[in-house]
């Protein structure tokens, strides 16, 4: 190693007896607390720029605590902002840092509380506000699984207030103290509380985020400290001393890129590569994806076990005004496959978690709904310990739910999945709407099926053509898909000589002909063949169709409580018809003398003779055309409903949440960005109107400003000769490409400058002490002004200037500018002098 090569300090300076280099000591801990902080405004705002961002990109990971991410994503992003756009102008201001937090803490605290209640200014009835929607969220918490519903007392004001919290540490640790590491000790909090609280993983989008946004903050921590070791060594200087320590600011932002995204691919390959560690990094995300799969059951598997007529267990308990509690529906079978029917692969995004109102019912008219709007009942469930299901029974056509946790519903068939845990012991209640049907409209009801998914016309390929024949010739001369549906349903339960018996099993592809067919074994049967037969034979025939799986009809057992046992288990189909909806019936016959517990009525909507009813158009009605195929998944409020709201949207209170913070954040953006030109428009209107007066004084006035924004310490008892002794030792060459990080400077630099600058001081010290000033010319001092704002700029750090330009400290700083501790400044004279520690 060779020696350390120092220059002797210049003349009036004295070296500290610590630092043989003549920089000042790193101050500890608690002196950095109390001072000031200083850094150059570039630095201040990439870091503060980096803290804020990865912090709230930290807390995308608390989308799943509720089922509207919105309604505090948007507000936490505000919030940022705020902290961080106060932090930048307070430490570009050099105040110290209990000064920073404590401005930051009352500022993020007012702005949370106007967007949790509205109020800005902090008041008795906005603090009792803010405590009883704490309270609320608290109670919430306890006692609803994530995602939190939307019908419950929100969590947005405990997540937006935790997020401030997260976002004051992570700028005061990463930002004031300069302390990055430390401060990936909240992001790390922030980032596995999910964990912790869902059980399930984050998505891996977050995590890559998360750590880009860390390691930048790394790396602009460590540049900083790099750039302190002084001037970088040019070719010229390896060249004379090649074992000089040599540092290239790309060489350094390479690596450190290539080390960040190494460990980010490793920490996201690694589970992969492990099969023991269970990590969940996959799950959620956009798109469609395996991680949105619930794992599910046949629920054919439980109706054909209790059927077999084992023990009579009691299964659900349902208390409701409901006369008719009848068909209570546990899941809805969409596939036929070569043993049975099952549920097919769903795609249950994690969003159609609903607790409160649901979705409009798929198909069903408005009038429809209006006619029926006084057939709604309640039902209180109480689920006993011995059904153990994936599957929420409940009835069809629901309106409201409050699920027992963490349950799903599919939007094409609106039946509700367990995400976690079953049903077994669970309690919940819901509302259904008895829709009244109408055979006349049932039988105009158009032959368009666009308002469901193609699935429930799907016919097995290996589905024999015999059942397609079956079912034409028992349709035969009928003109109507309503129709069609009756006449089979009448062909299962009268005229097709079926009779109900569980001496048989099968309902798979294998099993439907010889069911269908006459014979010594065929026409004989349980609900599970007859359901699957007529559902086949209908989608053969063109009309959507599907199997349900449930309860046929509960015992009374008190007032208004009912009781289903595992005998009850009952299967039947559901037709479409545009208008109407997802209909039931009832092609299982009633059982003989040997079971007279199946007892199945048809629907009475089906009970009518349909050869008397109006033939139907051969065009749909235009108000069919729009009214009558609402979609459940996609445009789930009513066409009426959005006909009604006109007027509220065009006012912008019907846009949704989402949209409003986009809004919100839109706005928020232009006013900073406006804001952010504000004081160099300032400057720009002072300089001007200073030319306006003309003169020396503006001149020198402009001349001081001018060198306070390049952060030159001007002293104002000093005279304007003496004063110039300081300025030309500023001056650079003129701003051309490829300007070096750090200058020359002094009076050689830029001899034209120089020779401006001494016309201004003539012109100054003429006014002020000569009985008959200079020349009022303007124009000349102008030129001379441009010249020597040029040198200045010249003999200035790019950082220098472009804290300048958008932060002119002029604007805040009148008269004499205190010069910092330590620096050249407090000296009579200015050393250039440059510490090159050479390690060898």
């Amino acid at each position: 190693m060779t020696a350390t090569q120092t220059p002797p300090p210049a003349a009036g300076t004295s070296a500290s007896p610590d630092t043989p280099t003549g920089r000042a000591p790193r101050q500890p801990l608690s002196h950095r607390i109390s001072g000031r902080v200083g850094s150059g405004a570039p630095q201040i705002l990439a870091l503060t720029a980096a803290a804020m961002g990865t912090t709230w990109a930290a807390m995308l990971a608390w989308r799943g605590f509720t089922t509207q991410p919105a309604l505090f994503m948007g507000p936490l992003f505000l919030l940022a902002l705020v902290v961080g756009g106060l932090g930048i102008a307070l430490r570009l201001a050099r105040l110290p840092v209990v000064v920073v937090l404590l401005a930051q803490v009352v500022a993020g605290f007012l702005a949370a509380q106007a967007l949790v209640t509205g109020r800005a200014l902090p008041s008795p009835a906005g603090l009792d506000d803010l405590q009883v929607r704490f309270s609320a969220g608290i109670e919430t918490a306890q006692s609803f699984m994530a995602p939190v519903p939307t019908s419950a007392p929100g969590v947005e004001p405990l997540l937006i207030f935790g997020g401030l919290v997260c976002l004051l540490l992570v700028d005061f640790l990463a930002c004031s103290l300069r302390r990055v590491s430390l401060a990936g000790l909240p992001l790390l909090t922030i980032y596995t509380v999910p964990v912790s609280v869902t059980g399930s993983g984050v998505s891996w989008w977050v995590f890559v985020a998360t750590a880009a946004g860390f390691a930048t903050m790394l790396y602009l921590q460590e540049s900083e400290h790099l750039s302190r070791w002084g001037r970088t060594l040019g070719q010229d200087s390896a060249a004379a001393d090649p074992s000089a320590f040599g540092v290239r600011t790309g060489d350094v932002r390479g690596s450190a890129a290539g080390i960040a995204a190494l460990a980010t691919a490793v920490a996201l390959l690694l589970p992969l590569a492990i099969p023991t560690l269970s990590v969940s990094l996959f799950s959620g995300g956009f798109g469609e994806g395996a991680g949105d799969d619930l794992e599910i059951t046949n629920p054919v598997t439980d109706l054909r076990r209790d059927l077999d007529r084992g023990a009579d267990t009691p299964l659900l308990t349902l208390t409701t005004a409901d006369r008719d509690p009848t068909y209570l529906r546990i899941a809805v079978l969409t596939r036929l496959n070569d043993d049975s029917w099952s549920a097919g692969n769903r795609q249950v995004p994690e969003e159609n978690y609903v607790s409160g109102d649901l979705p409009r019912l798929t198909g069903v008219s408005t009038a429809l709904m209006d006619r029926s709007t006084e057939q709604q009942f309640s039902y209180q469930v109480q689920v006993s310990d011995s059904l153990k299901s994936r599957w929420l029974p409940t009835a069809q056509n629901l309106t409201r739910i409050f699920p027992p946790g963490d349950f799903r519903f599919d939007d094409d068939t609106m039946d509700f999945l367990a995400g976690a845990n079953d049903t077994a012991g669970t309690s919940y209640s819901f509302t259904k709407i008895r829709l009244d049907y109408s055979a006349e409209e049932l039988v105009n009801a158009p032959d368009t099926t666009t308002a469901v998914s193609p699935e429930f016309t799907l016919v097995p390929p290996n589905t024999p053509a015999r059942v397609q024949e079956i079912a034409r010739a028992v349709t035969e001369g009928i003109g109507n898909d309503y129709q069609r549906a009756v006449v089979l349903q009448k062909w299962f339960r009268e005229d097709g000589g079926f009779r109900y018996s569980l001496d048989t099993s099968g309902s798979g592809t294998e099993d439907l002909l010889s069911f269908l067919e006459e014979g010594p074994d065929g026409r004989v049967g349980y609900c599970e063949q007859f359901a699957s037969a007529m559902a086949i034979m209908a989608r053969t025939l063109g009309i959507p169709a599907r199997v349900a799986v449930g309860f046929l009809q509960p015992t009374e057992v008190g007032v208004n409580r009912w009781q289903y046992s595992s005998h009850d288990m009952h299967a039947w189909p559901e037709l479409f018809f545009p208008g109407s909806g997802w209909v039931r019936f009832e092609p299982t016959p009633r059982a003989g003398p040997q079971d007279s517990s199946i007892e199945t009525v048809a629907p009475a909507y089906t009970q009518v003779d349909i050869e008397n009813l109006p033939t139907p158009s051969l065009q749909p009605s235009s108000g069919q055309a729009s009214e009558e195929l609402p979609s459940r998944g996609s445009d789930r409020p009513s066409a009426d409903a959005a006909a009604d709201d006109t007027a509220a949207d065009q006012s912008g209170a019907g846009l949704s949440p989402a949209v409003r913070w986009a809004l919100l954040i839109v706005a928020g953006l232009g006013v900073l960005v406006g804001l952010a030109f504000v004081p160099q428009l300032v400057r720009r209107a002072r300089r001007e109107r200073r030319w306006r007066t003309g003169g020396a004084q503006a001149a020198w006035d402009e001349l001081r400003d001018t060198a306070v924004d390049l952060g030159i310490v001007w002293r104002a008892g000093l005279s304007p000769r003496a004063m110039r002794n300081r300025l030309v030792d500023h001056f650079g060459a003129e701003l051309v490409a490829g300007v070096p990080e750090r200058p020359a400077r002094g009076p050689d630099a830029n001899p034209r400058a120089v020779e401006a600058l001494d016309r201004i001081v003539r012109e100054v010290e003429l006014l002020r002490y000569s009985r008959s000033p200079g020349t009022p010319e303007t124009r000349g001092l102008r030129f001379d002004l441009e010249a020597c704002a040029a040198a200045l700029a010249g003999g200035a750090t790019p950082p220098t200037r472009r804290r300048a330009r958008w932060w002119p400290r002029s604007l805040f700083r009148r008269g004499q500018v205190r010069p910092r501790a330590g620096s050249a400044d407090n000296a009579p004279t200015v050393d250039h002098g440059v510490v090159v520690d050479h390690v060898g």
